[in-house]
């Protein structure tokens, strides 16, 4: 599998509004799904990278541009989670939840989920 690189905040957010919509998509499609209010030649310019990148497929019907992803939400999710996870905790899952749990960030339902989780993973 290619390395796939870690995007921009903005170019994560246009790939989370097409991976919210039903591919293909336009760029007008993109700029009405994302929270920001990109001007359309922002949008233009973040498929535009995307597509270079190999993130999207761009496909000309007519006057028209639409962008498919080629790289699924879960796969670039899988991706950046063990990246974060090495480059901010040494590779380890257990410093990460350690961190959170000293920050306060873990109410007793998160260490309930965390707990039924990881039982269902170890059968």
């Amino acid at each position: 599998m290619k390395e796939i690189k870690r995007l921009p905040d903005a170019e994560l957010a246009v790939m989370q509004a097409i991976w919210s919509l039903q591919p293909p998509v336009t760029a007008a499609d993109v700029q009405q799904h994302t929270e920001k209010n990109w001007k359309a030649t922002s949008v233009l310019t973040f498929l535009s990278r995307l597509c270079e990148k190999g993130f999207l497929r761009c496909e000309k019907e007519g006057r028209q541009n639409f962008y498919t992803p080629l790289i699924g939400q879960e796969q670039y999710l899988q991706r950046e989670s063990r990246s974060f996870v090495e480059r901010l905790c040494g590779g380890s899952v257990k410093n990460l939840v350690a961190s959170l749990s000293d920050a306060g960030a873990l109410t007793e339902d998160d260490i309930d989920e965390l707990r039924a989780f990881l039982d269902a993973q170890a059968k």
